[in-house]
């Protein structure tokens, strides 16, 4: 009998811990994807093993890896018709980290794949929960700065043990948003940013019924980030088929909205006029009037509990007086009240369970991306910024 003990396999987030950040990838489309596989591969090839980048951890029942490959390559067609810049850095991104394009499409699709839709309405049928979860998660808050400046600030909460498998990005781009920064999950090629061109972007969980075989909202984001302004943006949310349902926050130096989505409408929303602080916030259930029919968020989550504290967060100085800026909102990134269902968000004791893995200010004037990797109480924020030779900020 053999008294070598068999050596451990470090975890992706363990293979991430010494990677210093940004993750530069310049070039073209499929020299971009390339270069963040070749940084990230070692990584990106432990978390494909470990439950499929985490998602058995979020089914009632396993999918397994063949089947997830499976699934997410009837995704393929959609998103290279729709998004070729993005298809070509996911076949890059392969490419880099060695593994099948499949695998690198597992990766932009975690959430669908984790719960596949929650299926069309029924008259008079009752909807099932969707118990994947995520849904205690992410809040943003979009705001005019006491400077005039209009700023986005964000928790990213995700479900699936994903705590150190954030990724920050610096990215060539081919349109006129010119280069981008970006927070992404481990392998992901969108979530949140901004652009040289001076629009950032968050995103929000948002549910509602009838899920289908389209480009994926994350990689509608890395889309966006290439686009000049945020009524480019919300153009393009309006053109493209999207397979999931998800709220948009857009700022540029025109000023900040949202837009809440269901796969086939949108809805924006607006700053009201009444608000000192020029402010949006979102959570994880639809607000606009036209959408709240339709929301499918379960009952357990947190999402009206953290709204509710929102608003007394804002009816306080420096909120109430309009003079709040990005210091006031690393705090409320950072705030417990009600915790464990709180805006900084610390866990449950389940995978299935979201919890903020990064928090995130967005300055679009400044070119400037101020992130925490994990909760905004306890990790420090580190300042990312796009220098610009023809900006003056």
């Amino acid at each position: 009998m053999s008294l070598v003990q068999p050596t451990r396999r470090p975890t992706a987030a363990e293979l991430l811990s010494g990677l210093a950040w940004p993750i530069r990838a310049r070039g073209t489309a499929r020299a971009r994807g390339r270069s963040i596989g070749q940084a990230l591969g070692p990584a990106i090839r432990a978390f494909l093993d470990e439950d499929v980048a985490h998602l058995d951890r979020l089914r009632p029942e396993p999918l397994g890896r063949e089947a997830a490959r499976r699934l997410a390559l009837t995704f393929a067609a959609p998103i290279a018709d729709l998004l070729p810049e993005v298809m070509a850095e996911i076949e890059g991104l392969a490419e880099g980290a060695g593994i099948p394009l499949a695998d690198a499409l597992i990766l932009q699709l975690r959430r669908e794949l984790a719960a596949p839709g929650t299926g069309p309405v029924v008259a008079g049928a009752a909807q099932p929960e969707d118990r994947s979860g995520g849904l205690e998660g992410c809040t943003t808050l979009a705001f005019t700065g006491a400077d005039g400046r209009s700023l986005i600030a964000q928790t990213a909460d995700l479900p699936g043990d994903m705590d150190g498998l954030g990724t920050v990005l610096d990215l060539d781009g081919d349109g006129p948003g010119g280069r981008s920064l970006a927070w992404a999950p481990l392998g992901q090629l969108g979530f949140l940013g901004l652009n040289q061109a001076g629009l950032a972007i968050g995103i929000n969980m948002v549910v509602a019924p009838g899920w289908q075989v389209a480009p994926p909202p994350y990689l509608i984001v890395r889309h966006l980030l290439g686009l000049a302004d945020a009524d480019a943006a919300e153009a393009a949310i309006a053109r493209l088929p999207r397979a999931t349902s998800r709220c948009y926050t857009l700022a540029d130096g025109t000023g900040h909205r949202m837009i809440e989505t269901t796969i086939d409408s949108c809805r924006r929303l607006d700053p009201g006029p009444g608000l000192p602080q020029a402010r949006l916030a979102h959570c994880n259930h639809y607000l606009h009037p036209d959408l709240a029919p339709l929301d499918r968020v379960p009952a357990w989550s947190s999402t009206r509990l953290r709204t509710a504290r929102l608003d007394e967060i804002f009816a306080q100085s420096p909120w109430a007086e309009g003079a709040a800026g990005a210091d006031d909102a690393r705090a409320v990134l950072a705030d417990h009240a009600n915790a464990p269902l709180s805006i900084c968000a610390h866990g449950r004791n389940s995978p299935r369970l979201g919890r903020t893995v990064a928090s995130v200010i967005l300055d679009p004037a400044a070119r400037r991306m101020d992130v925490a990797l994990g909760t905004a109480c306890d990790t420090p924020f580190t300042t990312h910024r796009l220098e610009d030779a023809s900006w003056n900020g």
